[in-house]
């Protein structure tokens, strides 16, 4: 009990970043209700740090043995769908997640592939935590400085490890990498009668969270508890650089 009040303590401040400049939508944005893109949000399987309720950043460890029945029916809920973009956090658990959920043989085969191969994409880790990485919180409670993060985290940084400003910023810019990509998709008319454009994202659960933060307006940190191995989505319609209008599909 302990541990689960730290860790949400933890995350607390991540409250969403847009400030109101960010928030303002062209008229012409709010008139045209056509969604852009589909976020898919996947969390990695199950690791077995997840299992012993360690802080697991950016150490590079992979999933439990069994993860191909845990991950078995996000598997099938993705059978036979494209997506436009598949993007991949580099970590091994999230690597090792893509390939159970989507195979190879679909990727060859263009069954859930339309443009691109998978892209490994740093931006999209968890925060790092430098030295408390694999540390539980029992092993970190009598720490002055980690008891000052988990009061704190926006002043106080982990040793060796990101800012929380760092973290946000680099969700930020692969969201703006998104807007650049579909603006630069004019081949593919507006048409209203098609639908949006499907995005998978192979992630971590503090990135979903986040993400989640940034783009719906009312959500915080704790709006979403994304499980091992589950699926968000999320409709967007990219008006600008940090500006989006976002809807959360219904779990």
């Amino acid at each position: 009990m302990k541990q689960d009040i730290a860790a949400k303590r933890t995350v607390e401040y991540a409250q969403s970043p847009n400030s109101q400049e960010d928030r303002k939508v062209p008229y012409y944005a709010k008139e045209d209700l056509h969604w852009d893109m589909e976020l898919v949000l996947v969390r990695h399987g199950t690791t077995l740090w997840n299992k012993e309720r360690r802080y697991l950043g950016h150490s590079d460890i992979g999933l439990l043995p069994g993860a191909e029945q845990e991950l078995k029916p996000l598997q099938e809920e993705l059978q036979g769908q494209s997506f436009a973009r598949i993007y991949c956090s580099d970590l091994m658990r999230c690597r090792q997640t893509l390939q159970i959920i989507v195979p190879e043989s679909e990727l060859t085969s263009g069954g859930s592939l339309s443009i691109m191969s998978p892209m490994m994409e740093p931006r999209l880790r968890e925060l790092h935590f430098g030295e408390w990485d694999g540390k539980t919180y029992d092993m970190l409670k009598d720490v002055s400085l980690y008891r000052a993060w988990i009061d704190e985290p926006q002043r106080i940084t982990p040793p060796g490890g990101e800012s929380w400003t760092d973290f946000v910023n680099r969700l930020r810019k692969f969201l703006d990498s998104l807007y650049e990509w579909r603006v630069a998709m004019e081949v593919r008319p507006m048409d209203l009668t098609a639908g949006p454009l499907s995005v998978l994202v192979v992630t971590h659960g503090g990135v979903i969270r986040q993400l989640a933060c940034m783009l719906i307006p009312g959500h915080d940190f704790w709006s979403l508890n994304p499980k091992p191995g589950e699926a968000f989505r999320i409709q967007l319609r990219l008006a600008g650089p940090h500006n989006y209008i976002a809807e959360m599909l219904p779990h």
